[in-house]
């Protein structure tokens, strides 16, 4: 394959984009358009309103005053940009890279239909309308544009610029399936019937893309707030503003992975992690000193648990309240020697992976410095109010954030960056997508225009930075974490993950189709915070069984995510506290972390086919069984390669907690003078010195600040250091006993009957607390409830559990269930992989989960390498692969190594082999090898296996069925009985 630098990159994209786009200042005109885009000439004149001009790429149609181009980016992939006339960007494309191909094409006409026909792709335009068909070489149909009416557009001016509200639909299959744009919080993989809003949050990774079941994709080259609907409309894409009109790129394919490699010739292919990116990240908010960091690295190593990253989180620079933040510097007395400590690090052959942030510290060289060029914001960050975010749509910008952290953290020998809050997070914690849209725009106006119209790729631009940075000073392979991603992000080297999620059974449910919905787009690297950011819900943390049940789980699933991490705050969840904690978790975790490891020779001969061949690791069972429309509503498993179907345990078996209490209703609370609700009254300061506003609230669930603006309550000056009272009565809908319950952070204290029932006034994070108590129906409580907010978070729920809900939940707890039902796709057979009983596909089959198990199914025809257990990815390079082999149907697989850290496989410095399996001779063929570079184990000891019950079964070595030592020849071996 062709690897292009990035100037190389940015330089065709300007080219392609002058070229093509209408109104362009200064472009040259493609074909038939003078420099504003208006048609100068029509090649032949059409009837029903419709015009056409051949350009040298494609075709332009006019219709009905809309201006459309069609123009080939390859055999199946196509541009389709629609404008009134006139294209109001005035810069490149920042998302796609790739630039128009000669395709050789013919235009055919009927007396309704306009056809742009190539050799694998057909076009066919509406006359009456301008719609367009997109259809296969075989005349089958991918989609179509909506026949009436395919398009809207909107002139508008925003901030002072000319742009287009823009919409486009498509009418789509009765049974189609359609994935992707991002991790967007909806719990389920199918996008059909959903409304989503495609606004970058915290907790949202969005990514412009759709993929289909139907084996096309589309691709809108937009960056403003947008929405998709689907519904009996048709599937449309609405765009706040679009400075070209409606822009997008539809991609079709013989399969969904071809689809999703067309994506990444389009923006841009995924560059190769270091090998040990594979491994297991260890992350926590926060190692608060460097001894304490490095304390935690010698114990993983001590206590013989795996791990390749340690991360050090925000605050090494300073504080939050200062003007030191993510400067790209150290604090002295808690990190007196950042390279000491970072070469013991290395000498444990552990990397080192830091937090960085677009927000930039008032006191700090670096913000001083892209003051100086006014590349920061004014409004501050929220958390510091010491900080700016900084212009990462500038060159400049990018290039004087990337030489601080060049010299404050690179050159020290920090391995890896994690960028944090590149949504981008400013005046909240972006965690409501009205609030970020409101902050965003509040920086107005960057290097390349409005933030109306930029609202969603900053992320886009600070990883291209970075990453461009560190290609132009260094040979060492770029790994990047971010909270947020764009189209394009993969060619950056980025991996995004899903943000501060609360640890729950839902969320931890939601983040695999979440996951796979970011990968399904072509952005092929994912991860999440295994164990869940905040633990809320499980009073004790760590010390509680139900958590600790939770997290053993949540880590099986994390050991396949292509990025296996885990992070979170209040909370220890180093794995190797639990040995002695959980004898039992701790034996999960271990299985499970060894398993990863075994796994590494298939996970990384994978990710070069995801640099080499634009392939997905994890997989959305559609990818793989897209003619199978079962796996279109499998919301919990999903492929990992080619060959492993995976079932997490989302629900727990040993400690079933309740669901938190719900909230008291209105109807259940009277105040004084008998409204619905509770009076309330805030006062100034945590101990209610200074009265201040009044209120009624029907029930008590607030957080504050809430939406749509951070306004204080109730007259208050501020949002911290608050105290607030609120009294009234209970009504008592039913006979029986009660659980009343109030959550909150910071303080709180209930009373009923004048009596105080609960308390806990102090600091903290959410916390639930509750007091039994035996009302009869009609009986009216005496109810008071103080609260005090010191900072931070800041929320407060009056809650309860009936008398009918409590016997509702008590039957919920008889009969525990370790038994998960998995369905396996059709077309197929399969082996369950810790008995390798074989299995058909096309049925749900069902097998027990106890808490070390994750169901796993191999699929038949699947060739699987594992390498040893090993305490870091690289520990072992010459050891034995066990090749595992799973009858059924021919399989092919092929290994790859290299040197495992820099670029040299860009100048042809690996080598490959392949393993062929054919099933009805029952021979491995081994193939010769291909390629070498500096350090090649030139003879590895292969133990082959051939699946079945009894042998091979589980993560454990298995006994081999035969074994050769491999230095590079061809060789076939016969497994016939």
């Amino acid at each position: 394959m062709k690897y292009l630098p990035t100037k190389t990159l940015l330089l065709t994209t300007c080219v392609s984009f002058l070229a093509l786009l209408p109104a362009m200042a200064g472009a040259a005109a493609p074909t038939g358009l003078d420099a504003n885009g208006h048609l100068l000439k029509v090649e032949a004149p059409v009837k029903a309103g419709l015009s056409f001009t051949r350009l040298a790429d494609g075709v332009q149609i006019t219709h009905d005053g809309i201006t459309k181009n069609i123009i080939f980016y390859g055999p199946q992939t196509v541009r389709i940009n629609a404008n009134l006339g006139k294209n109001y960007w005035t810069a490149p494309s920042i998302v796609v890279v790739d630039k128009p191909t000669a395709v050789a094409f013919d235009i055919r006409e009927t007396p309704t239909e306009l056809s742009i026909v190539s050799e694998k792709l057909t076009i066919v335009v509406d006359k009456s309308s301008g719609a367009l068909t997109f259809k296969d070489a075989t005349g089958k149909v991918y989609t179509r544009e909506r026949a009436k009416a395919p398009e809207n557009l909107k002139p508008v001016d925003i901030s002072g610029a000319p742009t287009y509200e823009a919409q486009n639909t498509f009418t789509l299959k009765p049974d189609e399936g359609i994935f992707g744009f991002g991790f967007i919080d909806e719990g389920e993989l199918n996008r059909r019937n959903k409304d989503i809003l495609l606004v970058q949050t915290n907790t949202g990774i969005v990514i412009p893309v759709m993929v289909s079941s139907e084996k096309y994709g589309i691709l809108w080259d937009t960056y403003s707030k947008m929405t998709f609907k689907d519904n009996a409309e048709g599937a449309t894409l609405w765009a706040e503003s679009a400075p070209g009109g409606v822009d997008y790129y539809f991609m079709g394919g013989d399969s969904i992975d071809n689809v999703v490699k067309s994506y990444r010739h389009l923006t841009g292919e995924a560059p190769m992690y270091p090998k040990q990116a594979f491994g297991l990240f260890m992350s926590k908010e926060r190692y608060k000193t460097q001894d304490r960091l490095l304390e935690v690295a010698r114990t993983f190593r001590e206590k013989q648990f795996p791990l390749d990253y340690i991360v050090q989180d925000w605050q090494y620079w300073g504080s939050d309240t200062d003007g030191t933040w993510s400067g790209m510097i150290w604090n002295k007395e808690r990190y007196p020697d950042p390279e000491g400590m970072i070469r013991t690090l290395h000498d444990e052959h552990l990397k080192l992976m830091i937090s960085i942030w677009p927000s930039v510290g008032n006191d700090t060289e670096l913000g001083k410095e892209l003051d100086s060029h006014g590349l920061r914001f004014e409004p501050l960050h929220w958390i510091s109010k010491h900080a700016r975010v900084y212009d990462a749509y500038s060159p400049l910008g990018r290039q004087i954030y990337f030489k601080y952290i060049k010299q404050g953290l690179l050159d020290k020998g920090v391995d890896a960056l994690w960028m944090d809050g590149t949504e981008v997070e400013v005046g909240t914690a972006a965690w409501d997508p009205d609030d970020n849209i409101r902050d965003i725009k509040s920086l107005g106006k960057n290097a390349l225009g409005d933030f109306t119209r930029y609202l969603n790729p900053y992320t886009l631009m600070t990883t291209q930075g970075t990453y461009d940075g560190q290609r132009a000073t260094s040979d060492k392979r770029v790994f990047t974490l971010t909270r947020s991603a764009w189209a394009g992000a993969q060619r950056t080297g980025a991996a995004s993950w899903s943000g501060d999620i609360f640890a729950n059974w839902k969320t931890f449910g939601e983040q695999i189709n979440g996951g796979t919905n970011v990968t399904i787009t072509g952005n092929p690297y994912w991860s999440q915070d295994t164990g869940g950011f905040f633990v809320t819900e499980f009073p004790g943390g760590e010390q509680n069984p139900a958590y600790r049940e939770l997290f053993a789980r949540w880590f099986q699933f994390g050991a396949f995510n292509p990025i296996f991490r885990v992070h979170g705050t209040s909370i220890e969840r180093e794995p190797y506290i639990f040995k002695d904690l959980d004898p039992e978790m701790y034996g999960s975790l271990l299985k499970s972390v060894n398993l990863r490891y075994r796994l590494l020779p298939y996970i990384y001969s994978l990710s070069w086919k995801v640099t080499s061949d634009g392939y997905t690791l994890m997989r959305a069972l559609p990818m793989d069984f897209p003619a199978d429309k079962t796996t279109y509503a499998i919301n919990d498993a999903f492929m990992f390669g080619g060959s492993l179907l995976v079932h997490p345990v989302t629900r727990p078996m040993y400690h079933i907690q309740n669901p938190p209490a719900e909230t008291i209703p209105s109807s259940a609370l009277r105040t004084k003078a008998g409204q619905a609700g509770l009076e309330g009254q805030y006062f100034a300061g945590e101990n209610f010195e200074t009265p201040k506003g009044k209120t009624v609230d029907a029930t008590l669930d607030l957080k504050w600040p809430g939406p749509p603006l951070a306004q204080p309550p109730a007259g208050l000056d501020g949002l911290d250091h608050f105290s607030a009272r609120w009294e009234g009565e209970l009504v008592a809908p039913e006979d029986g006993d009660y659980e009343i319950g109030v959550e909150g952070d910071d303080g709180f204290r209930l009373f009923l009957k004048g009596e105080k029932v609960i308390e806990d006034w102090n600091n903290g994070a959410k916390r639930y607390k509750s007091a039994k108590v035996t009302l009869k129906a009609g009986e009216r409580v005496p109810l008071k409830i103080e609260y005090y907010q010191g900072g931070s978070e800041r929320s407060l729920r009056l809650a309860w559990r009936t008398p009918s809900q409590i016997k509702a939940l008590a039957s919920a707890h008889k009969g525990l269930d370790f038994k998960v039902a998995t369905y396996l796709p059709q077309g197929t057979g399969w082996y369950d992989f810790y008995t390798n009983a074989r299995l058909d596909g096309g049925q749900t089959v069902t097998r027990e989960a106890p808490l070390d198990i994750i169901p796993l199914y191999v699929k038949a025809g699947s060739i699987v390498p594992m390498g040893p257990v090993q305490q870091y990815a690289t520990e072992k390079p010459d050891a034995p692969y066990e090749i595992r082999v799973y009858p059924g149907a021919d399989a092919t697989f092929t290994l790859y190594e290299d040197d495992n850290e820099t670029y040299n496989y860009e100048k042809g410095q690996y080598a490959t082999y392949d393993l062929t399996w054919n099933d009805k001779a029952q021979t491995l063929s081994i193939g010769a090898r291909k390629g070498t570079y500096p350090g090649l184990v030139t003879s590895r000891t292969l133990n082959i296996v051939i699946a079945a019950p009894g042998n091979a079964t589980g993560g454990e070595p298995a006994a081999p069925s035969k074994t050769i030592v491999y230095s590079g020849k061809a060789e076939t071996l016969s497994f016939r009985p």
